[in-house]
């Protein structure tokens, strides 16, 4: 992902250039993002930028892995039918929220049009409850995130689906 000269940045540098790509990639589609508008909100050099990522996928990938991160360590580690409300209540939460964590035009913009642009990565195998729960609650996220009038239907039908 990164390259190895942006993890030895002091971190206010490697921040201020997080911030540059968060603030891109949530404006813009990653195929109409511009290295020239991340160096200038980071001010960075041009030739910085490809010594810390290969490409703009790469850039991309890294901030998307990091709101993943993120997002995810909010959350119970594995989605049970004991815990269904937590996951519920965070789906609201998120999607609820002015963008309290930050990465909500990031997610959307992954979903409308980020997403199709580099495929769907196929997930990791679990086992398979959790695998239902997992991708029921993205869906759930993905379809609340791009139709936000939906969320209490959504969530309506989650909960249904998920009940034991």
């Amino acid at each position: 992902m990164v390259l190895p000269t942006f993890e030895h940045l002091p971190e206010a540098k490697q921040a201020r250039v997080t911030a540059a790509l968060l603030a891109e990639f949530s404006h813009y589609p990653l195929a109409q993002a511009q290295v020239a508008r991340i160096v200038t909100a980071a001010d960075i050099a041009r030739g910085a930028f490809y010594k810390y990522f290969l490409d703009l996928t790469d850039a991309y990938q890294y901030v998307f892995q990091q709101a993943m991160r993120e997002i995810h360590s909010q959350l119970p580690q594995r989605p049970t039918t004991h815990n269904t409300a937590v996951y519920i209540d965070a789906i609201r939460q998120f999607v609820g929220a002015a963008d309290a964590c930050g990465y909500q035009a990031l997610i959307v913009m992954h979903y409308r049009y980020n997403e199709g642009f580099l495929g769907v990565q196929p997930s990791r195998i679990a086992p398979p409850k959790t695998w239902a729960f997992t991708t029921l609650y993205h869906q759930t996220l993905r379809d609340v995130l791009l139709a936000p009038d939906t969320l209490d239907a959504r969530l309506a039908q989650l909960e249904a689906a998920l009940a034991e």
